[in-house]
């Protein structure tokens, strides 16, 4: 499904100091430095005008001249807000809940549009909620031994994706979903990433933490930045 584009799923609380050498340095590198043009979608948020304001700043300090946001949570998204997706060079999805911000997609339309722009090379980077509603088959949170699921994006259909994932504990989470859904779970530590290129197939990490997955038969394998 990436295409010729890229997916960069964040753990969360990643460093926001404005590193070159941070996983939001790398994002927007990848999505064309000073000629990036980038895409905040702030919709998982309960604060999405805040948090829209933020990464704009961040990715203003990282080089990116262009940064436009698309608030998906209003239900009033203008043609010149589906036009900044569809030539995004890069597109962000803040951190939340993954099921509210799928609801504001689909209820404006945007799931396929987002999907269209990754599949025709951009850079697509979600932290936290961001990064769960990647995967086609989503992790939409839990109670206990209960885990709800969901429909994601489907940028990286094979996966499940969780995130704040040792600092919050997810392993059992992470490994009843992959049984229930036959599918490998992916776990991302915080300020951690998993980037898949579609363009040259290659898979790697990056940031401080640890990437853990696990099988539908609940075999772990556990992978760092090289």
């Amino acid at each position: 499904m990436i295409g010729s584009g890229c997916v960069i799923a964040i753990g969360g609380n990643e460093n926001k100091r404005g590193a070159r050498s941070s996983i939001l340095g790398s994002f927007v590198r990848r999505a064309g430095d000073g000629d990036a043009r980038i895409v905040v979608i702030p919709s998982a948020s309960e604060e999405p005008h805040a948090r829209a304001v933020h990464y704009t700043r961040i990715f203003h300090r990282l080089g990116a001249q262009k940064v436009t946001t698309v608030h998906a949570e209003r239900r009033d998204v203008t043609g010149l807000e589906r036009e900044a997706l569809r030539t995004a060079t890069g597109i962000f999805v803040t951190g939340g809940s993954q099921q509210m911000l799928m609801e504001h997609l689909r209820a404006t339309d945007l799931v396929g549009v987002i999907r269209a722009a990754v599949r025709g090379g951009a850079v697509y980077a979600g932290t936290s909620a961001g990064a769960s509603a990647a995967s086609e088959t989503m992790i939409a949170g839990s109670d206990g031994d209960l885990v709800h699921i969901g429909e994601g994006l489907g940028l990286i259909p094979q996966f499940i994706i969780d995130q704040h994932f040792e600092q919050r504990g997810r392993l059992a989470r992470l490994r009843i979903a992959a049984k229930w859904q036959q599918l490998t779970g992916i776990g991302i530590d915080e300020d951690t990433a998993i980037v898949w290129n579609g363009t040259s197939g290659e898979v790697t990490i990056e940031g401080v933490g640890k990437v853990t997955f696990v099988d539908p038969h609940h075999k772990i394998h556990v992978l760092r930045a090289s």
